[in-house]
């Protein structure tokens, strides 16, 4: 009996032992756990593919450029605890492909022990955007920098003023954003599927303003709109408010068949804002500049209170301004035809020799 007892004994002590060379252990917090995350682009395409329905032949161009922030080699990956919303441990994934719909998915790996977790991503390849504030999750913040002095003074010249309370920043490029709480990694998990889209957290605009006298214009136009989010507390899933703030852009000609009349010159923007506010729509408004062929800056401020209220805006984001802005003649002759439509004369024929 006791010989039958021992060996029975042996005989677990043998099963647990085998059993245990499989197991690994609980609490490691170096447990490697790889994680996928579908990238979903196409619900964000969508926000300037609708602006080409606009005659306008340069809104393919335009919005190409936007389109092309919406790829991404590689997502910041944060985990946070979701008791107190503090950063436990991150990764970077760069093994990118693609799903049969054409869809980006990125994956990588990240070292994990078990437990509930709150999974936060975000594209990390965002020269403009800049992310802040990531130790916490409700703290994360997505701003941009604000526009040098220099560049504040060239841009609005006698208007500068009127923007002393006002911070211009840098347009933002396109934030691909996803999040996924409580996600659950069990002990001996080696894949955890992040079934979640990223979205972006940038709005966009196509912007028009009809113009007379484009001739007496230079290559260079930009626009300044106001009563913009200065940034997006993206862990939070909202923008912010406080203060108001403007983004400064290029302008680029371009025409508008459905504008009636001989004269169909427009200028045109699409451009990138975390959000337009509300509560601060008295301050918003455009300012045009132009730097005319003397080199004096012409301006034309414009309030988009009404325009943000059309169906256009609201279904589009497309802000088309009913008026048209008239650039006066410049007080010497205009060269050739303006930097928009330019002209090149005769060339003279000069002979000589140059001594290298």
């Amino acid at each position: 009996m006791n010989a039958r007892r021992i060996h029975i004994v042996l005989l677990l002590l043998a099963i647990a032992l085998v059993a245990g060379c499989h197991r690994r252990p609980l609490e490691d917090a170096s447990e490697l756990v790889r994680i996928r995350v579908d990238v979903n682009v196409k619900a964000i395409t969508n926000i300037t593919q609708r602006t080409r329905y606009r005659n306008n032949p340069r809104i393919d161009e335009l919005t190409r450029e936007k389109e092309d922030q919406l790829r991404t080699d590689v997502m910041r990956c944060l985990v946070y605890n979701p008791l107190n919303g503090a950063l436990l441990n991150q990764a970077f994934l760069t093994s990118k492909t693609y799903s049969d719909e054409g869809d980006q998915v990125l994956s990588g790996n990240l070292n994990i022990s078990f437990g509930d977790f709150d999974f936060l991503l975000y594209n990390f390849d965002t020269p403009t955007t800049q992310v802040k504030g990531e130790n916490r999750e409700d703290q994360i913040l997505a701003y941009t920098s604000p526009i040098p002095e220099s560049q504040r003074k060239a841009m609005l010249g006698t208007k500068a003023n009127a923007y002393d309370n006002v911070t211009i920043y840098y347009e933002p490029e396109h934030l691909m954003v996803a999040r996924r709480h409580d996600v659950r990694v069990s002990p001996h998990d080696t894949l955890v599927v992040i079934e979640t889209e990223a979205f972006s957290i940038i709005d966009t605009y196509y912007l028009q303003i009809h113009v007379e006298g484009l001739q007496y214009a230079t290559t260079r136009a930009t626009a300044v709109i106001t009563g913009l989010a200065p940034s997006n507390a993206f862990g939070l899933g909202q923008i912010t408010y406080d203060p108001s703030s403007a983004v400064c852009f290029d302008l680029r000609q371009s025409t508008d068949v459905t504008i009636e009349g001989e004269n169909k010159d427009v200028l045109c923007a699409v451009f990138n804002t975390f959000g337009k506010l509300e509560s601060v729509s008295s301050d918003l408004h455009v300012t045009f500049n132009v730097v005319d062929v003397s080199g004096n800056l012409q301006q034309k401020d414009v309030n988009l209170d009404e325009v943000f209220k059309t169906k256009e805006a609201i279904e589009n984001h497309w802000l088309l301004i009913d008026e048209t802005w008239t650039i006066e003649k410049p007080d010497v002759p205009t060269p050739g035809g303006g930097g928009f439509q330019p002209a090149v004369g005769e060339w003279e024929e000069t002979e000589g020799s140059i001594t290298l």
